[in-house]
């Protein structure tokens, strides 16, 4: 009794097509190409730590093989957590963190992200920080601190600023909220 296979049908033309959509989005695809799969960005992810389905080096192989629909249809690239513990220990210098980014990109433009991500979004842009914590203003009295940090969310000039360069960044062309 022959066992069944799980075939995957690549199409050249569609995994150019991504290539090209990673290019686009700053990841340099011959780079990526040059990846020896020796897992060791794998060994230091906190993705596979955490248990995700796809953590560092399963993204960079399914990239290889122009697997795009894994991407908008999973939401593990979103999961890490920015810390380039993979472009440290990459031998082949792959720079999995920059496709991690150009990935999140491609999703983001395709409107294939997690719901936290567009508040992420809406908080950056409206207040100039991604996470907002509730009562921050009472807990930065409590501990002799101005209610609001010195930063864009307290400074309404530079906060307009910011929201102009922001306006001119592809966020305007694709920010699921008004950017007015």
């Amino acid at each position: 009794m022959e066992k069944e296979v799980n075939v995957i049908k690549l199409d050249e033309e569609f995994m150019k097509e991504f290539w090209e959509e990673l290019e686009a989005m700053g990841m340099p695809v011959k780079e990526l190409r040059e990846c020896i799969q020796c897992g060791r960005c794998a060994a230091t992810c906190p993705m596979a730590l955490a248990g995700l389905e796809y953590f560092i080096k399963r993204i960079v192989h399914a990239s290889m093989l122009g697997l795009k629909e894994i991407f908008l249809d999973d939401s593990s690239v979103w999961g890490c957590q920015s810390c380039n513990r993979c472009v440290e220990v990459c031998p082949m210098d792959i720079k999995p963190y920059e496709l991690i980014q150009a990935i999140r990109r491609v999703c983001f433009r395709e409107y294939a992200m997690p719901s936290n991500t567009i508040d992420g979004l809406r908080n950056y842009y409206e207040r100039g920080h991604a996470v907002i914590v509730k009562g921050f203003e009472e807990r930065r009295k409590k501990v002799g601190l101005p209610e609001m940090p010195p930063t864009v969310i307290g400074n309404e000039e530079m906060r307009k600023k910011f929201q102009e360069v922001m306006k001119q960044t592809a966020l305007a062309e694709v920010a699921p909220f008004p950017l007015d």
